[in-house]
């Protein structure tokens, strides 16, 4: 196994000359590793003093990409170990992976790789094994003409036991420098557009400009600025652009000249698409001028675009059909004076229906009116008076929380209270009776908190 690794790694060597000086369609890297390894207390024994041994290793590159490169390389260490049982191991090592480069565009670049392989375990006594195992590694690369010097820690983690050599898992680190050949080394990209000048077609391409996979300028719009300079990448094709491969516009309203069907349109103004002022309120005076953008039609308007109002009835001329109305005069939608307003309603109730009055609130289980009940109870004070010849029964409700008995005798005290309240504002006692109906007249669900709500009221009834 020591003779094939060997021979493998001076094969790759003396092949470097020949890999430097051919033209590669994807560059690639080949070279050789130097260091030393490091093996933990499983693979070579916890009493050992040498626990830093040599390495030498070949690796073979490829680069998809200035930011990622596939590898394969291999390494040997001959660990000293204190095992009586297994004594020094020869560890081969080969594995496979992604390399990724975070600045590429640098001299010194730093890199991170993972992989997986198989080693193959040969100690001086007892026999040959191989073992499955993961890897990352960290390290600094520097490139040159024609090759590049990079360092690089490592760790190993087996990832896989087998009986007969020493039934554990390892890990082994790995410190180590090397040397690789290449076309030039690294791939160069002078132009910095991201494809490599050996690929590149447009190797003059402007810092900025997005290119095809030739490295040539991408222009969607045709317009001759390249994409990613282009600031209006959407310019219609035969249309004159400035340097930023924007369309010219004369009259500096945002339509080009080229589309624009009224090129002497006003500063200030808005415009619809084809260049022409838009007048979203229809009182010519162009929208961005007009002050009063919400004119309502008909109105007529001044240089500003506002209504004209001559009465200053908050009714514009052209609208305005009352036009000499006082100043401060209430009007309505037209300039003209509304007509009285309808008296207010009555708290009479129909025959055979109960008006129930709103806003009437009484303390939790009890008789006693809350102060905010004055107002409705005032309105019907003073509307029962103005119907002296109507009777009235004050009728009070609950909800069907509580017993029948309570709940019969609390109504009875509300409608008595509200009774009471009508008797002081004015309303002859000969006019009112009170009756308490309890929960017998629900008018809502009482399952449900709204519905209770309704049911607890007071109402006035027609006595006939």
């Amino acid at each position: 196994m020591r003779r094939a690794f060997l021979t493998l790694t001076t094969t790759l060597v003396l092949t470097t000359a020949a890999l430097a000086s051919s033209e590669w369609e994807k560059p690639g890297e080949i070279g050789v590793l130097a260091g030393v390894g490091l093996g933990d207390d499983n693979l070579v024994g916890s009493d050992n003093d040498s626990k830093v041994n040599a390495l030498i290793g070949a690796r073979f590159g490829w680069h998809f990409t200035p930011w990622i490169t596939g590898f394969v390389d291999g390494t040997w260490v001959s660990y000293q170990g204190d095992s009586t049982l297994f004594g020094d191991v020869d560890e081969y090592a080969f594995r496979l992976g992604p390399e990724f480069h975070f600045n590429p565009a640098s001299k010194w670049q730093f890199f991170a790789n993972v992989g997986v392989g198989m080693m193959q375990l040969k100690p001086d006594a007892g026999d040959s094994e191989g073992r499955g195992f993961a890897s990352l590694g960290l390290g600094l690369r520097r490139g040159f003409n024609p090759g590049a010097l990079r360092f690089e820690v490592r760790g190993d983690q087996t990832i896989s036991s087998a009986d007969g050599f020493g039934d554990e898992d390892f890990t082994a680190y790995k410190l180590m420098a090397g040397w690789t050949w290449g076309i030039g080394g690294r791939p160069t990209d002078e132009d910095t557009d991201g494809v490599y000048d050996k690929k590149d077609k447009c190797p003059g391409t402007p810092q900025g400009c997005m290119v095809d996979e030739t490295g040539c300028p991408l222009d969607g719009d045709g317009d001759g600025v390249c994409d990613g300079l282009d600031k209006c990448t959407d310019t219609p094709s035969g249309w004159p652009v400035d340097a930023s491969g924007c369309n010219r516009d004369s009259d500096a309203d945002g339509v080009a000249d080229g589309a624009d069907k009224c090129p002497s349109t006003p500063a200030g103004c808005k415009v619809a698409a084809d260049g022409c002022p838009a007048d979203a309120d229809g009182d010519a005076v162009c929208d961005g001028i007009d002050q009063c953008p919400n004119t309502p039609k008909g109105c007529r308007v001044d240089a500003k675009g506002c209504p004209l109002d001559s009465d200053a009835d908050g009714v514009c001329d052209g609208i305005d059909t009352c036009p000499g109305t006082a100043r401060g005069s209430t009007v309505d939608a037209k300039g003209c004076p509304p007509p009285p307003p309808p008296p207010p309603p009555a708290f009479i109730p129909e025959p055979k229906k109960e008006l129930v009055l709103d806003r009437v609130y009484f303390e939790t289980n009890s008789a006693k009116l809350k102060p905010e009940s004055s107002e409705t109870l005032d309105k019907a004070a003073a509307s029962i008076k103005g119907f002296p010849d109507v009777k009235i029964l004050v009728a009070g409700h609950t909800d069907s929380v509580g017993s029948d008995a309570y709940n019969l005798k609390l109504s009875a005290a509300r409608a008595n209270a509200v009774m009471e309240y009508l008797v002081a504002h004015g309303v002859p006692r000969t006019q009112l009776a009170a009756g308490g109906f309890g929960e017998k007249e629900p008018i809502a669900d009482n399952k449900t908190a709204e519905g209770r709500a309704k049911n607890r009221r007071v109402g006035l009834r027609r006595v006939e």
